[in-house]
């Protein structure tokens, strides 16, 4: 039994360090992980750009009466088509119309005595000449004349501004178009200049854009410019500058700009949204390193971009390097300052990432 002793203690200790060499070979292997990366180089800056803005008639006539009364017919709706000089609504006028009447009955009156007066003087006329009436009774005579042709004259003064005023009650289309915005009915009373509804001229459509003032100073008067409508698909339309603010819109900050449409279109609506493409000029190359938009990280530190550094064999470690953007192209970013043309930088996953860790490069 003594023999055995020294025989189990052996075994034990075989198992021992069996067991202790199979842990160390289930402890998992260092996993490296794989990034995309790009070699930094120079590109080309698209000066394209496109703004958004919206569709307006390019004439809008706001219709009101030159005077208040109850309204009474309104021979249009939303969205009729309008022919110019048709009648559009009429205030209720009889009582314009009673003060007419009776406007024309004293011109017939007063028309009367004046022919009255005129036939009454070319008799005295003829009887003072033969001396069988008073240079007196004469001289009335062409008194009354000289008055009744003085009311006569106002009387037809008065009739024709109120034949005039009659026409106020009645409002007509200053132009052919479409009508927009009825905001009254009939039987509601109006007051003087108050607007009724909108003609929107369909032979000329405007688009209204804002442009920030980086880009402000390359729209001039006159520029051709093209356009799309994002309800009327991939058509494209073209389009002349034909107004520039001077003044900035406080709130947008951009400059009003307007373009008209050369090729309208029946599909094209007062208030659709716009794009508006402009090519400022030809594409240049640029000297400085660009980037792809999504390479580019930010947080409290800034922005930055996770430049590998090769250390042989498909692997490298990660440098973060905080970075100076420039203008965004299509290509991406344009990097001012932080990295270098030939540079290897991480183009994916940066979230993922951080400074100093190892990477196999892809």
């Amino acid at each position: 039994m003594r023999y055995l002793e020294p025989l189990v203690l052996v075994v034990i200790s075989v198992m021992v360090v069996a067991a202790c060499g199979d842990r160390a070979q289930e402890q998992p292997a260092k996993v490296i992980r794989p990034v995309r990366t790009m070699t930094v180089t120079t590109g080309s800056v698209d000066t394209g750009r496109t703004f958004s803005g919206v569709s307006k008639a390019g004439s809008v006539s706001r219709i009101s009466f030159r005077l208040g009364g109850k309204l009474e017919g309104i021979l249009v709706k939303e969205g009729d088509t309008i022919r110019k000089n048709a009648l559009i609504a009429s205030l209720d006028a009889s009582d314009a119309t009673l003060q007419y009447e009776k406007t024309l009955s004293s011109v017939n009156k007063s028309k009367v005595y004046m022919e009255t007066a005129t036939s009454n003087l070319s008799r005295l006329r003829s009887l003072y000449e033969n001396n069988s009436v008073s240079l007196n009774e004469y001289e009335a005579a062409k008194e009354k004349l000289a008055n009744a042709k003085a009311t006569y004259l106002a009387d037809k003064k008065t009739l024709d501004l109120k034949k005039k005023e009659l026409g106020y009650y009645k409002v007509h289309a200053p132009m052919a178009g479409r009508i927009s915005n009825v905001s009254v009915e009939e039987g509601e009373n109006l007051t003087a200049g108050q607007v009724i509804l909108e003609i929107h001229s369909m032979d000329s459509m405007e688009v209204l854009v804002g442009i920030p003032d980086a880009y402000i100073s390359g729209i001039q008067k006159d520029d051709r410019v093209s356009l799309s409508f994002t309800a009327i698909g991939d058509r494209t339309f073209n389009g002349k500058i034909t107004e520039v603010s001077f003044n900035i819109d406080t709130e947008s900050s951009t400059y009003p700009v307007t373009i008209e449409i050369l090729d309208p279109s029946d599909a094209i609506r007062p208030g659709m949204s716009a794009a508006l493409h402009v090519a400022f000029k030809s594409a240049q190359s640029v000297s400085h390193p660009m980037v792809p938009v999504h390479s580019v990280g930010e947080d409290t530190g800034g922005r930055f971009l996770y430049v590998v550094k090769s250390k042989g064999e498909g692997l490298g470690i990660i440098e973060r390097k905080a970075v100076k953007i420039g203008r965004m192209t299509n290509q991406g970013f344009e990097i001012l300052e932080g990295v270098s043309i030939g540079d290897r930088v991480v183009t994916a996953g940066i979230n993922h990432l951080s400074d100093g860790l190892e990477v196999k490069i892809q």
